[in-house]
């Protein structure tokens, strides 16, 4: 008789269903006989959305119980940011004490003061030893005692309820894997506040930023490459007529993408797309040039300002499961909206965005990319300016490999997009640089080489 192993999942944000369920992750898995998946979801309505799409007998689905975060669980919660001292935190912090403009004067000096004495690895495997002893949860109790796990994947190890996910499978000695999901994740969101027993990351360079920032031990870090692009490696795009004429737009056109980076910025997203278009018009961009917007996943249109725009082509693509604005929203992507996104990318002449990572999306298809780093409109009190994110620890080193050029002038854009218009070869060699620090492996194969990775955890 076989002994199934069992493996716990985590599918609690969008991009987790993107880096595990859409990608090569989950079918190189189920290929081992042996294994059963259990996926955790966060509310009722996301178990049955998958649940329709990912039909297996060896896949079962969970809802995660409420979290309820008090007391010294709290405590580390809040500790956690103050442990972290990256140029992306201190930046973080000015902007909050700007945004108040000159208030709390005293707390942002007290906070930068703790952050520099803190942050140090000594003091930050302290605080882990602490926080495993003294946290107390029960949260996914029952699942442990119903499945019996054999291994426990945390596919967003920075929010809270992995972190007690993973301090039940540590409490009960079961192996443990963390991915370390995002390029900005390790310097931006606070120290991990328990360590799995290993750490899988995209390149070497969030596993650089692991080592420096974050205390953890080399010997547990698998770099893996980002299972999400291998679909540019193997990518077969829609027909270029076809692609056009959904656009109501000749294959003859130059089309420009904008890619927002969100309503959280106020009118940045809409100042850009009306800065493209005026000079789309006047015949700036010459008399090809075309626009889309592509707005993301995680945000909704503004409907008002949408109607003011009756010429405007974009998509709109995602699944969302939330009914506010914010940064909360949660999403999941399609996989037709994925192979649209490529195609998308794949015909376009240029990508116009602020700091994203769809820009080293658009490097691996050698694509030109250009970021604007000019303010359009004087910034209002309370709002966050996207200009002030190129500055991120992680978005400079993007920057740094030329593959990305940042306008810092209106009149700097306009040269930029016409000459990547003429000559999209111009900055080839930095787009490849990018495209290859930030992707690790380009072979198409990142999926299946993490879960490779997971299965030899599992089975040693």
């Amino acid at each position: 008789m076989r002994t199934m192993k069992t493996i716990f999942i985590t599918i609690f944000e969008g991009v987790e269903s993107k880096n595990i369920l859409r990608t090569a992750i989950l079918p190189t898995l189920l290929s081992h006989p042996d294994v059963r998946l259990v996926l955790f979801v966060k509310d009722a309505r996301r178990r049955g959305y998958h649940e329709a799409e990912f039909k297996d007998p060896r896949i079962s689905y969970e809802v995660a119980g409420p979290l309820r975060v008090t007391g010294p669980d709290g405590m580390f919660v809040r500790l956690k940011f103050l442990l972290l001292r990256t140029k992306t935190t201190r930046l973080r912090r000015r902007m909050r004490y700007g945004e108040q403009e000159g208030t709390g004067t005293a707390s942002y000096l007290l906070g930068s003061l703790l952050q520099y004495l803190f942050a140090r690895p000594a003091i930050q495997r302290l605080a882990r030893g602490l926080d495993f002893a003294l946290v107390q949860s029960d949260t996914y109790a029952s699942s442990f005692e119903k499945y019996h796990p054999d291994l426990v994947l945390c596919a967003n190890l920075f929010d809270e309820p992995e972190v007690h996910l993973l301090r039940e499978a540590k409490r009960r000695g079961v192996k443990t894997i963390g991915i370390i999901n995002s390029w900005d994740k390790a310097t931006s969101r606070g120290i991990l506040r328990l360590l799995p027993d290993r750490l899988v990351v995209f390149n070497n360079h969030v596993r650089d930023d692991l080592l420096r920032y974050q205390a953890v031990p080399r010997d547990r870090i698998f770099v893996g490459g980002i299972p999400h692009y291998d679909q540019y490696i193997s990518l077969r795009p829609w027909n270029r007529e076809e692609f056009f004429r959904r656009l109501n737009l000749s294959p003859v056109q130059q089309l420009i993408v904008y890619a927002p980076v969100g309503s959280l910025f106020g009118a940045a997203d809409w100042d850009a797309i009306d800065m493209l278009e005026q000079c789309r018009r006047d015949g700036t961009f010459g008399d090809r040039a075309e626009l889309l917007v592509r707005f993301p996943p995680n945000d909704f249109i503004d409907q008002t300002e949408l109607r003011k725009r009756p010429w405007l082509r974009y998509q709109y693509p995602g699944v969302r499961f939330s009914e506010e604005r914010g940064t909360g929203i949660d999403w999941d992507m399609t996989f037709p909206e994925l192979e649209e996104l490529a195609s998308t990318l794949f015909h376009m002449s240029l990508l116009v965005c602020y700091a994203s990572s769809i820009s080293v999306d658009a490097a691996i298809l050698d694509k030109p990319v250009i970021n604007i780093g000019f303010e359009l409109r004087p910034r209002a009190r309370g709002v966050k300016s996207p200009v002030q994110f190129f500055a991120q620890t992680h978005y400079e080193k993007a920057l740094a490999t030329g593959g990305i050029h940042l306008a810092r002038t209106r009149e700097d854009f306009v040269e930029w997009v016409n000459r990547y218009l003429a000559y999209p070869e111009f900055d080839r060699q930095g787009r490849k640089r990018l495209a290859e620090e930030q992707c690790m492996f380009l072979d198409g194969k990142s999926g299946e080489r993490i879960a490779r990775y997971i299965i030899t955890v599992l089975l040693t």
